[in-house]
């Protein structure tokens, strides 16, 4: 009897199967309510992502000048330094002696005299275009040519459009203002010291820095000073050299010590160190330390490791990459339904994709990928026992007392 009892069960099973796989086959008007079951799903979370690209790099002095000796001026003195010595800005490298004292003199006042008139007229162009009023806009003039009837409309041109002409000659002017105070410094220095030391004349240090060279034969250039202040250089090959750029982030790790510094990519080689066919073109840039940076227990020749931040995206929307499919992921929304959503991805870190568009901080996705049939449909997802509060019911405070409570309103 038993046995019979459990057959029966078995055959109505089968039946209630078989009967609903045939509702669900010969479905064709959508009658049947089908549900997708999404067995795991992720959220849209919010993250700091970054592009870097990796070089090497070794620490060196940021800069050389090189200092030169016009012999047609005069005659060469003595050298006041010696290789190896540390000079500030303007401090006396050598010294020569003026062949035409007076006419030397007076060239240099004449050419003194002419940039002071350049600065005068570059000062004056500043003052006219500063004070010139940009007309405000006005209606069109309408003139009539009564011999040929035509009509000629006159027209005042776009104040906007002036405005910026004005600030871009302004620009100019400023730039070659400040050119020309520059030049005239300089003349201004040399006329002075010709004044104070008579026939002979000091060169002075253009930098802060070390003699790293001196030319006792005189042969141009007679002098090599090296800052002291301290960079970095490095390499990029010409697949990265289109990512690097100027102003962009450095972190910058030493070999020996390991210590970690920040720096900022101060300029990048348009041109390869060495041009071949049968080589790769490495393209030189330099990186100046953070100022805040403490630099004295590094000494050039430093080896470092380089990571260049070439793009950021910070309190971006992220998502893992695993779930993207051609630019595609499964939303599962608030409806509670299943949808195909079009994204637009942006920087990839490890496993972690930056969403430009097309999905929101929240958004929840499923991780599997699904058939394309299931789009609008509705979905069921397993519940997550290990996350409901009644499990844990012995953690909550005088839950005994609450139940009795409940028990007697009851």
């Amino acid at each position: 009897m038993r046995r019979n009892q459990k057959l029966i069960i078995r055959l109505m099973v089968l039946v209630f199967i078989i009967v609903n796989l045939v509702l669900v086959s010969v479905d064709d008007d959508g009658k049947v309510m089908r549900s997708v079951y999404v067995s795991d799903w992720n959220k849209v979370y919010q993250t700091n992502l970054y592009e870097t690209v990796e070089a090497k790099g070794v620490v060196t002095y940021s800069r050389e000048d090189y200092v030169y000796f016009d012999k047609s001026i005069g005659s060469f003195d003595t050298f006041l330094v010696e290789e190896g010595s540390e000079v500030a800005k303007g401090d006396p490298l050598f010294a020569y002696r003026i062949r035409d004292y007076e006419e030397t003199e007076a060239l240099l006042t004449y050419e003194l005299s002419k940039i002071e008139g350049e600065v005068s007229a570059i000062e004056d162009a500043i003052a006219e275009m500063v004070a010139y009023q940009i007309p405000k806009p006005s209606v069109p003039v309408m003139n009539d040519k009564e011999t040929d009837n035509t009509t000629v409309v006159i027209t005042q041109p776009d104040p906007i459009e002036l405005e910026v002409m004005k600030e871009q000659f302004l620009i100019q002017k400023e730039q070659e203002l400040a050119a020309k105070n520059e030049q005239k410094k300089a003349v201004e220095e040399r006329l002075k010291d010709l004044q104070d030391g008579g026939d002979t004349v000091t060169i002075a240090s253009p930098i802060h820095g070390k003699v790293k060279e001196i030319n006792p034969s005189l042969n141009d250039p007679i002098m090599v000073i090296e800052s002291t202040e301290l960079q970095v250089s490095g390499e990029v090959n010409e697949r990265d050299r289109v990512k690097v750029e100027e102003g962009q982030k450095v972190k910058i790790s030493l070999l020996e010590s390991g210590q970690a510094l920040q720096g900022t990519v101060t300029s990048v080689s348009e041109a390869p160190q060495e041009v071949s066919i049968d080589t790769k073109s490495m393209y030189p840039f330099e990186i100046t330390f953070n100022e805040e940076e403490t630099l004295d227990s590094i000494n050039p020749g430093y080896h470092t490791k380089l990571t260049i931040t070439v793009k950021e995206a910070l309190n971006t929307p992220t998502i893992d990459k695993g779930i993207v499919q051609q630019n595609e992921v499964w939303r599962l929304n608030e409806k509670g339904i299943v949808e195909k959503v079009n994204i637009q991805t942006g920087i990839q870190m490890g496993k972690e994709l930056e969403v430009i568009s097309g999905l929101a901080v929240g958004n929840v996705l499923s991780t599997e990928t699904l058939p394309s049939s299931y789009e609008s449909m509705p979905f069921i997802t397993p519940l997550k026992l290990q996350q409901t509060p009644w499990k844990e019911v012995g953690e909550f405070k005088d839950w005994k007392k609450y139940m009795l409570i409940g028990m007697l309103v009851r």
